[in-house]
């Protein structure tokens, strides 16, 4: 490079390329290239906490989904049985009442707070 020409002429045109010119395009291709090295490591990482994160969460959800399916599943039965009269005491309606609220609550508790709260916060 210390004996090349300073500047570079193209026949047929009038375009001149210096040396600080190339020296400038350099510097910025190898800042673009130490960008993207940069941006592609930061997507890979968060490609893997997303992976990490789901394989967490698969676990969790089968096991909340399970618990609220055989918890509505029985509290379901408990009213039919006692709505077709298959106890020989009644249920007071306010244990009724507890039943059904309970049943709500642990859906949207379990759903709405519990596995969104955890799950979805830890991903930002």
């Amino acid at each position: 490079m210390d004996n090349a020409p300073s500047e570079t002429a193209q026949t047929g045109t009038d375009v001149v390329v210096t040396r600080d010119d190339l020296t400038a395009a350099l510097a910025r291709v190898s800042d673009e290239n130490s960008q993207l090295k940069q941006d592609l490591e930061a997507a890979q990482k968060k490609i893997k906490t997303t992976e990490i994160l789901d394989d967490l969460l698969e676990p969790s959800a089968k096991k909340a989904f399970n618990y609220m399916f055989c918890y509505s599943g029985a509290v379901g039965i408990i009213l039919l049985m006692n709505g077709f009269g298959f106890f020989v005491n009644v249920l007071d309606p306010e244990v009724l009442k507890f039943l059904v609220g309970s049943t709500a609550v642990t859906v949207i508790g379990l759903v709405g707070m519990v596995l969104t709260g955890i799950f979805v916060g830890a991903r930002r």
